[in-house]
């Protein structure tokens, strides 16, 4: 048809020449694939599929005749992308207001970073997860007579409905009745199906042949890797296979390197805060803490903070335990997660004796590191210590007590990061209400501010016509992703005497609030204002870390001499 239009303008003179064919083919086919993808994406988020499509059909005509009224070859073409860019841009925005952009991304970068890998191209099959051997060539599916084929569609069970719900690890342990699937989706655990236990055992015998494992070996611990693709996406597992009396289980961790790979940019913390850790950072002296219960991102924040350095201009060292990912630039002295004191100081010792400009540890147990970090940072570096704690006020205590001098503890500290983080909940299917009153006031929220919040949904979707349907975007899960909140408390001259004279928690918190910091929960209710998440998310991460964290007793902790 295009072709046809062209022919029968020719007379007019700017579409005689041959090759302006070729840029408008480019831009028809662009669009075309534009408004194709909105079609699908649109019912995957929940926006307006019909009126959408029918405002992209109506702005397309209305463009390519554009193109063909408009005198001058240049000004039609630029009017007719600009049509194009215009749908795309309208879509991206009402797409950011309810969802977000953060998994287009994800894709993008996935799409880039498959050129240049030197695999051959997978097929890809919707709806059946797809195992790639090791040369990333596609694995064919048994045929029915293949006595191989239960074991495969045992791990089509396994795997398919925790990786299509974005899981990021998968279990299979013994049960009573056979072997249990269980998953974690944004740091929640859900239960999946049972397996018996036959059919478990070859689903595991399968995988470990995929993962280049020993088959005979049932009861040392082994750990492989494998691809597998699922729905267009490839996905990485590294698989741990282990045996007890109860029998063989498996472990699956999926996209492991992509696990922590946030900027500091990209943590979720607000501008002040940000505008206060990167000015720490510069300075690069002294000892930061970073804090957070387990399971609540304290890996993810340790890894954007050494991100803000440039690790190719400073010498960064780093002591972890059961480290699993690779930081370019960085030297990474890794522990096991059994590592004894004395390894553990002989590690710290030996990462001192580089003279790093700035050292990270993940995790701190014995005084004698704690101490002789201490004084490492005295001499004008950097050392940024990872503790399990709940609070600023926490973790200022646990470091205190683990130096036994507060003196030399207050030192040279410079900061404290405490982080949680929260599920988002699912831009496409999430419930508004109205708040009662009583309950704002009793969060510390202004009822006259807050007129409208959201919650996870507790009744079905439905489409136009009543019957049920699934949310394609959180797989009805009700929540997408995740989001970090902060306490960032700046060690001043004023915190610093408190601290060293052994002060209490209120006058901390009076310094505190004059530096006009937040608390975690009123980073997390701000949070919840803006729709992101819900009350009731932030009391379950709350509540989580109150049940175990222990009796906090004085906030002065017991001192013994300065080793």
């Amino acid at each position: 048809m295009v072709l046809s239009l062209l022919a029968a303008s020719a007379p007019v003179g700017p579409y005689t020449a041959w090759w302006k064919v070729i840029p408008l083919i480019i831009v028809l086919l662009l669009w075309g694939r534009l408004v194709t993808w909105i079609d699908k994406d649109s019912q995957e988020v929940l926006l307006p599929r019909v009126p959408l499509n029918i405002g992209n059909l109506l702005l397309g005509i209305l463009g390519f005749f554009l193109f063909f009224a408009l005198p001058g070859f240049p000004i039609a073409l630029v009017v007719l992308i600009a049509c194009v860019c215009i749908e795309a841009g309208v879509y991206l925005g009402m797409r950011n207001s309810k969802v977000g952009l953060g998994d287009l991304n994800g894709k993008f970068n996935d799409w880039i970073s498959s050129f240049g890998r030197g695999e051959k191209e997978v097929k890809i099959i919707q709806g059946e997860v797809q195992l790639i051997n090791k040369k990333g060539s596609l694995m064919p599916a048994p045929t029915a007579e293949d006595p191989i084929l239960p074991a495969y569609e045992t791990v089509q069970t396994l795997l398919t409905e925790p990786l299509r719900r974005n899981a990021e690890r998968i279990d299979l342990v013994p049960a009573d009745n056979g072997s249990a699937v269980r998953y974690i989706v944004d740091g929640v655990g859900y239960s999946g199906t049972t397996i018996p236990k036959d059919r478990a055992a070859a689903a595991i015998e399968y995988l470990k042949s995929m993962s280049g494992l020993d088959l005979e070996e049932r009861r040392k611990p082994q750990t492989g890797s494998m691809k597998v693709s699922l729905d267009g996406q490839k996905k990485d597992l590294q698989v741990l296979t282990a045996g007890s009396t109860a029998g063989e289980q498996l472990r699956a961790s999926v996209d492991l390197k992509k696990k922590h790979q946030q900027r500091l940019e990209e943590l979720g913390l607000s501008d002040e805060q940000l505008d206060v850790v990167k000015t720490v950072i510069e300075d690069n002296t002294g000892v930061v803490l970073v804090a957070a219960p387990k399971g609540q991102g304290l890996t993810t924040m340790l890894y954007a903070i050494l991100r803000g350095h440039d690790a190719f201009l400073q010498h960064i060292q780093t002591i972890e335990t059961d480290s699993t990912i690779d930081l370019e630039g960085i030297n990474q002295n890794k522990l096991p997660s059994n590592a004894s004191a004395a390894e553990e100081l002989k590690t710290a010792g030996w990462t001192i004796s580089q003279e790093p400009d700035v050292i990270m540890i993940s995790k701190i147990e014995d005084a004698k590191v704690a101490i002789a970090l201490a004084k490492y940072a005295g001499t004008g570096k950097r050392v940024y210590v990872g503790l399990r704690a709940g609070s600023t006020f926490d973790a200022l205590m646990v470091w205190r007590k683990l130096i036994g001098d507060d003196k030399l503890a207050m030192k040279d500290l410079r900061l404290v990061i405490t982080g949680r983080v929260l599920r988002r909940l699912c831009g496409a299917c999430k419930a508004g209400y109205t708040p009662d009153p009583g309950t704002l006031r009793k969060l510390n929220m202004d009822p006259d501010k807050v007129g409208n919040l959201f919650q996870a949904r507790t009744q079905p979707l439905r489409d136009p016509k009543g019957n049920p349907v699934t949310c394609d975007f959180c797989k009805e899960l009700y929540f997408k992703g995740r989001l970090g909140v902060y306490e960032v408390f700046f060690i001043d001259d004023d915190a610093r005497a408190i601290l060293e004279a052994g002060g209490s928690q209120n006058q901390l918190k009076a310094v505190f609030r004059k530096q006009r910091a937040k608390y975690l929960q009123e980073s997390a209710l701000a949070q919840v204002e803006a729709g992101e998440t819900s009350v009731q998310e932030v009391l379950r991460v709350m509540r989580a870390d109150d049940d175990k964290r222990p009796p906090s007793g004085s906030a002065r902790p017991q001192r013994r001499p300065q080793a």
